[in-house]
């Protein structure tokens, strides 16, 4: 008998051989608990989360269009990209190279499972792996064709949490109507404004005042006036002659006023129209820049140097009994009936410790006879300008529009001194 020698190398080759022999069946024993991929299904997701880095360095060339292309297999999925990165994109069209971009929270809205899940058996965990015979084609089906039976269908996925990026924050109609509410009732309390102090007007009180004399405007009016006199508006340019006892500066601010009437024992009405401001004196005249306006301006009206206005603040007036008394002296505009924000003239002012702020009622007193009225309030007016011995009260509230003259009036809320 012949004998057969194998040497150190043949014997290695032997039993690698034999290994592989071994390990063969093993391997076709793994994979026939896979089951086989359906071509007419369409291709599966993306890799896992877990597979995925949770971040990624721009380099040169790169777009949110291209790494949502090379991690998501779908461009239109860089949204998602920037929305996780709002605070180093400034502009969703502008990355840079080494801009550092987190990638771990768009992988779960990415890469949600869109194909039948196909549950797989559960492997036994042992130490020793066994050699199993290779199984026949027909054995290969039947094993598939099982699989495939007990497929479990997932449930269909659930809401999603939805993102909004800076491009989507838009208020709703009713958070506009609450912000616009809010603008309303937080605004700041002001028992007098500068407006209210210019427009209301006072009685002169048979003083003589240092009028000047309003010339009219400076430029031919764009509009055709359909009157001689010429009427000048907010910002027109009007000229004024200084009375002969002063003179004006650049940046003096003037009222101008009209006189309406006279009243026994209390001088002229005197009505504000607007406020100029001088800015340009000349030989015998002054330019100045109608900055305020009431009414009509025109050439005959006349200037006043205007009365500094001393902002009350917040405070409130507050309630007292037994207030200081007296009487309405008259409407500075002739009304058949009193209105709201009508201006009335009583015949109390600073002498008698009377402020801007200070709220007076009148009222019709009771005649004190059985089967007559009780004291009925008339209207509510508030104090916006104070003369010596007159004040100037704005209308507030009517309970009874018939005011007169000689109508008695009291001080129901005070300023604090």
């Amino acid at each position: 008998m012949r004998r057969t020698t194998i040497c150190r190398s043949e014997r290695a080759a032997l039993l690698a051989l034999v290994a592989g022999l071994l390990a063969g069946p093993v391997l076709v024993a793994q994979d026939t608990t896979q089951a086989r991929p359906d071509t007419s299904q369409p291709a599966p997701a993306p890799a896992p989360e877990g597979q995925l880095p949770s971040t990624h360095v721009v380099t040169r060339g790169e777009t949110l269009w291209s790494i949502a292309q090379l991690y998501f297999s779908d461009p239109l999925l860089w949204p998602e990209i920037y929305r996780l990165n709002t605070a180093i994109i400034d502009d969703p069209h502008w990355i840079y190279p080494g801009e550092e971009l987190n990638l771990a929270g768009a992988v779960s809205v990415a890469q949600a499972p869109d194909t039948t899940v196909v549950a797989a058996p559960q492997q036994v965990a042992a130490d020793t792996v066994h050699a199993q015979p290779t199984p026949s084609a027909d054995t290969v089906a039947a094993d598939t064709t099982t699989v495939v039976d007990t497929a479990v269908v997932a449930p269909p996925p659930g809401p999603t949490e939805s993102y909004q990026t800076i491009f989507d924050r838009r208020r709703t109609p009713s958070q506009e109507v609450r912000d616009e509410l809010r603008a309303y009732t937080n605004q700041p309390y002001r028992p007098l404004r500068r407006g209210e102090f210019y427009s209301a007007g006072f009685l002169t009180e048979e003083e003589r005042l240092p009028y000047g004399r309003v010339l009219g405007n400076t430029a031919t009016p764009a509009i055709p006036r359909l009157t001689e006199r010429s009427s000048a508006t907010t910002f027109d340019q009007i000229a004024i002659q200084p009375p002969r006892s002063a003179s004006y500066h650049v940046g003096d601010s003037l009222l101008i006023v009209r006189v309406d009437r006279d009243i026994a024992g209390w001088g002229g009405v005197v009505v504000p129209v607007g406020v100029a401001r001088v800015t340009e004196p000349q030989r015998r005249q002054v330019l100045a820049d109608v900055v305020m306006q009431f009414g009509r301006i025109h050439e005959g009206h006349l200037a006043l140097p205007l009365e500094p206005f001393k902002d009350p603040g917040q405070v409130r007036p507050t309630p007292v009994d037994g207030g200081l008394e007296g009487t309405v002296i008259a409407e500075r505009d002739l009304h058949v009936l009193a209105g709201p924000q009508q201006i009335i003239f009583i015949n109390r002012g600073r002498a008698e410790g009377v402020s801007p702020g200070d709220v007076f009622e009148a009222f019709k007193p009771a005649a004190g006879l059985p089967g007559t009225s009780s004291e009925q309030v008339q209207v509510v007016v508030e104090i916006v300008h104070t003369r010596d011995h007159s004040s100037s009260g704005l209308i507030l509230n009517i309970d009874h529009p018939n005011l007169v003259p000689g109508m008695p009036v009291r001080l129901i809320r005070k300023m604090p001194s």
